[in-house]
Formats: C-alpha cells, structure tokens, sequence
C-alpha cells in the first residue's frame, strides 16, 4: 500500500515540525532564564544568611555580657 505524497504535504509537514521544535527552544530557553533566576537569588539568600548569622553571634555575646554586668550589678 504505497501512498504517494506530494511536495506540498511534505513542506507542510516540515512547516509543522519546525513550528513545534522553535516552541520547545523557546521554551526551554524560557525554563534556563528562570534557573539563571533562581540561582542568584539563591546566591543573595545565602549571603543573607551568612549576615544574619554573624548578627545573632555577635548580639549573643553583647547580650551575654549586658546579662553578666545586670547579675554583678543586682547582687
């Protein structure tokens, strides 16, 4: 059963599929744009982090100590 198929179908088909492979780029371009994203806010928030745990240390000490010196005072 051999169907002939005219250049026509065939342009038509390969307008089809080139539609479709240009969706799946853009798409996936799309998707790497929103890693790209991702990743550097993920860079901020750790850097947030590390901030914010440098601030609890060092509140922790001065609080520590402000607790020292209000014992020796109340005694």
């Amino acid at each position: 059963m051999s169907e002939e198929i005219s250049h026509k179908e065939i342009y038509d088909r390969l307008a089809t599929v080139e539609s479709k492979v240009d969706k799946v780029a853009q798409d996936t371009k799309d998707m790497v744009d929103a890693f790209v994203a991702a990743k550097g806010a993920f860079a901020v928030l750790e850097w947030i982090a590390k901030t914010v745990k440098l601030l609890l240390i060092v509140s922790a000490f001065f609080g520590a100590i402000w607790l020292a010196i209000q014992n020796k005072l109340h005694q």
